[in-house]
């Protein structure tokens, strides 16, 4: 029954990609939905592409581990998502602008060649970040499906990539915001599922007794995890996340894509208002259920020490694991076909986003401007192609490649090669008026200096320099390099209409004219 249901879903797929095909008219059709969203269908499309499988997971490990201590991060999110919404910093000016990609405004801003780099920046920052998505996917359905063969799990992911290549290459951002529409829809009745089941599994009792006898962690600024599970957060992490979530909430490409296809400008910053909702429980509930995974196993010493003698002599079992673990033990039967088909469906909204954010990049910003005139078609048919490519990098990257680090940390660490620049460049060029080439290239590459903070190279750095310094110490001087990049670069080489026209009028000019 459990599988039964799975297929239906995603026979769907299959036949929405099939139909959303017939209204692709152009490249606007194709990138942003014609720029059409209405401010619901928006919020639906928004919440099901950045409510993941990935999210869940690593939120879920989050909760396992750090306890009450890790809900400081959705309530971060929301309050980014609120205040941009309430305020419309930056997003307000960027759909006003008309751009399909952040790239094209570089162009607009800045010049050509800042656009194809940020594109390329942006791109390796994109396909890095996603590189553990399909890793994250197979460890759910390992642990609640109970499968046991490798080679027959690599063969269902493969074939759910494939099933979200062909609906996204074929319909683009139309099909992608009907699945995501129904994507939220089966989603959000498998979350609500999952968190009544982890409710009446666990109890108040279950819940309370993580504080009062089991040493739980529920204070995100100390730095020592007194559960044992993993170490603690700190000050010092909470300044980087909000810095990280912060300029994700703004300029993230898959959440930016959703503001530049809305209808208007002011739809983009209710869109923005509106989501603070969506987005505090898209972190709030996976973490509840991770703490009730812990609570659960907590109140079994027996089953939690095989569950972590597992994790040390079994690679294919992680901290990820314990979420789906505890939902197979507890959901019944035809409903964890349900939540099942729902967490497929978070999978596969989280994908096709990126894939037609990504391949777009790469169309608009990369190949278009290197290549000269274009027309509609050949950029669709580009587009396609990069769909296609990215798709074989992440499954030979994501799947068929070990990579060892901590989901959230490499997520973190990933999309701040992109946002680190990405930041100073944009906010820059809309609110400095001497924003200028050289600063913006110098803070877009400056945010590849992020690279270091990923696992290995911050051993590497340690171990050759003599060092103590971990990823946040290198994400945080990631950023502060990037913005003293771009203003130092700026007044050092303005831009040669700026100053001519700071010389002609006194003033500096107008963010368009330069």
């Amino acid at each position: 029954m459990d599988w039964s249901i799975v297929g239906c879903y995603l026979l769907s797929s299959i036949v929405i990609g099939l139909w959303a095909n017939r209204y692709v008219g152009n490249l606007s059709d194709y990138l942003v939905a014609g720029r059409k969203l209405r401010l619901r269908l928006a919020l639906a499309t928004m919440t099901g592409t950045e409510l993941g499988l990935v999210t869940v997971m690593y939120m879920a490990e989050l909760g396992f581990m750090q306890q009450y201590a890790s809900l400081y991060l959705a309530f971060l999110e929301a309050g980014s998502v609120l205040i941009i919404g309430l305020t419309g910093f930056v997003v307000f000016r960027l759909r006003e602008s008309s751009i399909m990609t952040i790239p094209e405004y570089y162009e607009k801003r800045y010049s050509q060649k800042v656009r194809v780099v940020g594109a390329i920046v942006m791109v390796v920052s994109g396909v890095l970040n996603m590189g553990l998505f399909l890793k994250a996917g197979s460890q759910f359905l390992t642990a609640i499906s109970g499968l046991q063969d490798e080679m027959s799990l690599k063969l269902i992911m493969t074939g759910l990539l494939l099933l979200v290549l062909f609906y996204t290459v074929l319909g683009g951002m139309v099909s992608v915001v009907i699945t995501d529409l129904i994507q939220f829809l089966i989603l959000g009745t498998g979350m609500v599922i999952v968190t009544g089941v982890v409710f009446w599994s666990v109890g108040w009792d279950g819940l309370a007794a993580i504080t009062t006898e089991q040493n739980g962690y529920f204070n995100p600024f100390d730095s020592e995890n007194p559960s044992g599970k993993g170490p603690g957060i700190g000050w010092l992490q909470i300044i980087q996340m909000t810095i990280i979530i912060g300029s994700a909430a703004m300029l993230w490409p898959t959440s930016a894509a959703r503001t530049l296809s809305c209808q208007s400008a002011a739809v983009a910053q209710r869109l923005y208002s509106l989501s603070s909702i969506s987005f505090l429980a898209r972190r709030a509930l996976p973490v509840f259920w991770g703490i009730g995974t812990f609570a659960f196993f907590a109140s079994q010493p027996q089953l939690f020490a095989e569950f972590e003698q597992a994790v040390e002599t079994n690679p294919s079992i992680t901290s990820l694991s314990a979420m789906p673990l505890f939902l197979a033990k507890v959901v019944p039967t035809g409903l964890l076909g349900l939540v099942t088909a729902g967490m497929i469906a978070a999978f596969m909204s989280t994908h096709d986003s990126y894939l037609l954010c990504w391949s777009g990049v790469i169309t608009q910003d990369i190949v278009a401007p290197l290549a000269g005139p274009m027309s509609q078609r050949s950029r669709i048919l580009v587009t396609r192609i990069a769909i296609f490519i990215i798709g074989a990098m992440l499954l030979i990257w994501g799947l068929w490649y070990e990579v060892s680090s901590d989901l959230w940390g490499y997520l973190a660490v990933t999309g701040a090669v992109y946002l680190s620049g990405a930041i100073p460049t944009v906010v820059g060029g809309l609110y400095w008026k001497r924003g200028s080439q050289i600063g913006a290239l110098g803070a877009i590459l400056g945010g590849l200096l992020g690279l270091s903070a990923m696992g290995p190279c911050v051993e590497r750095i340690n171990h050759w320099f003599s060092l103590d310094v971990n990823g946040t110490h290198l994400t945080l001087l990631t950023f502060l390099f990037s913005t003293l990049l771009y203003i130092a670069g700026s007044l050092a080489f303005p831009d040669k209409t700026t100053e001519l026209n700071s010389q002609n009028s006194g003033t500096p000019p107008d963010v368009n004219e330069s």
